[in-house]
């Protein structure tokens, strides 16, 4: 980075943070760098580019109570930001898993698993999770309604995908069409890249075999603020890979989530959200049957990975499956500053922040 004579540069132990600004007498845009020993993380970045989702906040709060520091102009603006020494700048790292999450994400794997009594006397805790449970867990907390057409069902329909996506206006179709293409694109090149290899060695061979897991999960946050973008970009890569079998768990999940759905071929779409749906990914979910011992809702196998984005109990269930089965990482919230003045586009920082 270019950093101009107007910038300013603190540094804390073995971190660097640098704020700096786009004109020479207007702040457009900040951006604020932690340049780590072993790794480089965005934090806030430009309107030419995404916010990156990340797993610690380094922030001031005073810097954001107070204006913008007239050191980043050399116009007679008013006072915004205040300078602080090393010793005021603090780092805040936390713990990605809250210990209450923590306690209440086991409580629920365990609901979703009863023990049963063995032939030995012990109880012995069932390998998939109940159908029965899921959904005793799922009416308590809302992700299904408890009574009225659609109670008993906690997977969607493929039917109901389609439908979904044919209800969207042009408009909407042709994005979710157009971003599962580029996705598509980067996802199957960077399959390519990896590839079986095997070299000759003193007493033998070695290398390395590339292979699909059987089952990949996927989660995708729903309710008021769904996000069809993690459908998309986890299913299709998945789907990449080779998986054979992409379950998607969204809790509520909105037209357009179901639409991203469809598009991006996932074989199983649970409308479960939380621990709840962390759990039957990763246990697998029993088929439900009538009391006539028929089939009406399929078994849901489980899964090798689970990847996506969710809140403090999606997190805190799958620090308790890591191990059963593979995880992406434990994410920590998401935040986005942009410090803008009137000439920056309100369009692109609007769409900044709904990022």
């Amino acid at each position: 980075f270019f950093l101009s004579s107007s910038s300013i540069i603190y540094r804390h132990h073995h971190h660097l943070i640098i704020i700096y600004h786009h004109h020479h007498d207007s702040i457009c845009i900040m951006m604020l760098m932690l340049i780590h020993t072993t790794a480089t993380r965005t934090f806030f970045s430009s309107p030419h580019a995404r916010p990156l989702k990340r797993t610690a906040l380094l922030l001031l709060p005073s810097l954001l109570r107070t204006p913008i520091a007239g050191a980043f102009s050399s116009s007679k603006t008013a006072t915004m930001l205040t300078r602080r020494t090393p010793q005021e700048v603090q780092l805040e790292i936390k713990d990605p898993v809250d210990s209450t999450a923590l306690e209440q994400a086991k409580a629920i794997l365990d609901e979703l698993r009863p023990t049963t009594a063995a032939a030995n006397g012990n109880d012995q805790q069932q390998n998939s999770c109940s159908p029965d449970a899921l959904l005793s867990v799922a009416h308590r907390l809302g992700d299904i309604p408890s009574d009225g057409a659609g109670s008993d069902a906690y997977i969607v329909s493929p039917s109901r995908c389609q439908a979904a996506f044919d209800s969207l206006s042009d408009a909407e179709r042709r994005s979710l069409l157009n971003i599962h293409r580029r996705v598509n694109v980067f996802a199957q090149a960077q399959r390519r890249s990896v590839v079986d290899v095997e070299v000759d060695i003193p007493g033998g061979k070695a290398g390395q075999s590339v292979s699909p897991c059987r089952a990949a999960g996927c989660y995708a946050p729903g309710g008021r603020y769904p996000l069809p973008s993690s459908v998309i970009m986890t299913v299709v890569t998945a789907r990449a890979a080779g998986c054979p079998h992409v379950i998607l768990a969204s809790p509520r999940p909105a037209q357009i989530t179901l639409a991203a759905a469809h598009v991006a071929g996932a074989d199983i779409v649970l409308c479960v959200g939380g621990a709840q749906a962390i759990g039957s990914m990763a246990y697998g979910v029993g088929a439900k049957l009538d009391g006539n011992g028929a089939e009406v809702v399929p078994a849901v196998p489980p899964c090798d990975v689970i990847v996506g984005p969710g809140n403090k109990w999606v997190t805190a269930a799958k620090s308790i499956v890591n191990g059963y089965c593979g995880i992406d990482m434990l994410a920590g919230p998401s935040e986005v500053l942009v410090i803008a003045d009137k000439t920056a586009n309100a369009e692109i920082v609007a769409a900044d922040l709904i990022a």
